[in-house]
């Protein structure tokens, strides 16, 4: 008779008949349990989530996040105990603010010392990473952290887990359990997935439709100011549908993914603060920083509304924008219950639509010029990036500095074609695109990104994933040179200081170094490096058609400097370049 299954193997294939498709794991000294499943399911043919090996921990939790974009399903994450937990660093934070569904899975070092007792300790490292407070490293960023602290409760945790990664608002999860927890036998099955439903989160509460729909119709100046909409495509047709029906302009502020079309009539600016001032009603919904209320506030008579999946804000700190109302909804049932609720008004929508053209013109930036003699501009290389655009492109995007520039280029309008990570945690770029490819192995990734989010992102980590899986994307290196969000930071404090004066910021961090060699030494990936214009268009060809040949490509590509500073033996006499 066979032996019932491991705590570990339970684990996965009920995680597997839950829709995980992927496991995202860096092993380590706690992992014997799931290392010995893997093998198992393996030679037995067994229903797993497909194993993703990373050298690298940003690697795991951000790609099981491109993943979960595409999906709306949870991935499983495995990293080792608190050091390898520690190594999540911002992609855990970025999965909380991005609210994406996410399973991770850590082991804590066994408590048990006697000999043939499975699992239990053997190495001397188990005592230097038994940490007290495990969980504590990443609990506010969680939906919920739990110890599995028995075999027989398995399936209830697993079950739990993923009702509250996906239960609105979605967010990560983080379990862990002691090797002897992972290696113990498990009873028969006694939780079904069917009594584990996620709940269901509605629209406008009755009232609300009407006080709402009767606020657009009586407005002459509304706007909707978005930035996560778009993570529901449909919701994107909705908002389309309730713009042209009433004449609403929408604003897309740091886009996380695709919300509004950006060649839409009634798209009138990535530009975050646009026209909070001017209108008279502002209808907030899927965002979080609408505006920046030391630069702008709505004018005193203007009526503001919020709607969204999570309007409150609990997972951040001191959050607050004054609003009329606020629903906790869902934006795809609401734009359903307005549209539906407001009736014609020619005559308006004329009044709104000339406004909201008015302000287009008036907000839309002129193109910069290109060639001549300095170096590529962002917005050359942008323009060029366009070129490569189908209607099979997804663009990954983080460039902190050119959240507004490059999407108001690029004026994306399909939805699903556009993402970014939603929180802070730079280096989530290139590995979020491996889930992105993964999930939608069809599509045609496009990764833009800074030189500085490059390598925090451990690129040897995500290239050496990318070649060894088989998914192949673009990498497209926006390189001035180091850090410039610093410099943004400090001029914004001390604009006249001695930094400006002296130009010197401390952050150019990647003058000389050979960023596409980085990609190129990780594995079967091709790495091209562009100083000069003329050859841009071409070389940008030549990786998209190494990308569509099967292979991972990186340009790197030299851009206008942030800053002329040289780091090293002259810093301390603020030498420039």
């Amino acid at each position: 008779m066979p032996q019932p299954p491991t705590c570990a193997e339970r684990l996965l294939t009920l995680s597997s008949e839950l829709g995980a498709d992927c496991i995202f794991t860096n092993l380590g000294s706690d992992h014997p349990a799931f290392i010995e499943a893997f093998a198992k399911l393996e030679a037995e043919g067994g229903r797993g989530p497909r194993v993703i090996t990373c050298p690298h921990e940003m690697t795991t939790l951000s790609a099981a996040h491109g993943y979960a974009m595409i999906t709306r399903r949870p991935q499983l994450v495995l990293v080792h105990v608190d050091v390898g937990t520690q190594n999540l660093g911002g992609s855990i934070h970025n999965a909380a603010r991005g609210r994406v569904p996410a399973i991770v899975i850590a082991g804590l070092s066994p408590v048990t010392e006697n000999a043939g007792i499975a699992g239990g300790r053997n190495e001397f490292i188990h005592d230097l990473q038994d940490a007290p407070r495990q969980g504590a490293i990443v609990d506010q960023y969680t939906r919920w952290t739990y110890e599995v602290r028995a075999p027989e409760s398995i399936d209830g945790v697993v079950l739990r887990a993923f009702q509250l990664a996906t239960a609105a608002p979605e967010g990560p999860v983080y379990l862990s359990g002691a090797r002897e927890v992972w290696e113990g036998r498990v009873p028969a099955a006694v939780e079904q997935p069917s009594d584990w439903p996620t709940p269901e989160i509605g629209g406008l509460p009755g009232r609300g439709v009407e006080r709402l729909a009767d606020a657009l119709v009586e407005a002459r100046r509304p706007i909707v100011v978005t930035s996560y909409l778009g993570r529901q495509p449909e919701a994107v047709e909705r908002l389309v549908a309730l713009s042209e029906r009433v004449g609403i302009g929408v604003c897309e502020v740091s886009p996380v993914y695709m919300s509004f079309p950006g060649n839409h009539p009634h798209h009138v600016s990535y530009r975050r603060n646009s026209l909070i001032a001017d209108a008279d009603l502002i209808l907030l919904i899927d965002v979080d920083v609408p505006w920046l209320k030391s630069k702008v506030r709505p004018r005193a008579d203007a009526r503001v509304f919020h709607v969204d999946v999570d309007p409150v804000k609990p997972g951040l700190g001191f959050w607050h924008y004054p609003v009329e109302c606020a629903w906790q909804a869902d934006s795809l049932l609401a734009l359903e219950q307005l549209t539906a609720a407001v009736g014609p008004d020619p005559e308006g929508r004329a009044e709104r639509s000339a406004w909201i053209r008015e302000m287009k013109s008036m907000l839309e930036s002129t193109p910069q010029p290109t060639g001549g003699d300095g170096p590529i501009t962002p917005e050359e290389l942008t323009g060029a990036v366009g070129r490569l655009v189908t209607d099979k492109t997804r663009v990954v995007f983080e460039s902190p500095t050119a959240t507004e520039l490059i999407p108001q280029i690029l004026k994306l309008s399909r939805p699903g074609s556009y993402f970014n990570s939603g929180g802070t945690g730079l280096g989530w770029g290139v590995n979020a695109a491996i889930g992105v490819k993964l999930a939608s192995p069809d599509s045609e990734v496009i990764a833009l990104i800074g030189d500085g989010c490059y390598q925090f992102a451990v690129p040897t980590s995500a290239y050496w994933v990318a070649a060894t899986y088989r998914a192949p994307f673009l990498t497209i290196i926006y390189n001035n040179g180091g850090w410039s969000a610093p410099k943004f930071s400090t001029l914004g404090v001390h604009p006249e200081g001695v930094a400006q004066r002296r130009d010197t910021f401390f952050t150019t961090m990647t003058a000389g170094a050979r960023l596409a060699d980085m990609a190129r030494a990780s594995g079967d990936v091709e790495g091209y490096t562009v100083t000069d214009r003329h050859s841009l268009c071409e070389t940008l060809d030549t990786a998209m058609a190494t990308v569509r040949a099967g292979r991972p490509a990186v340009v790197d590509v030299a851009i206008t400097p942030f800053s002329g500073q040289r780091l090293g033996a002259a810093e301390g006499d603020g030498s420039r370049g």
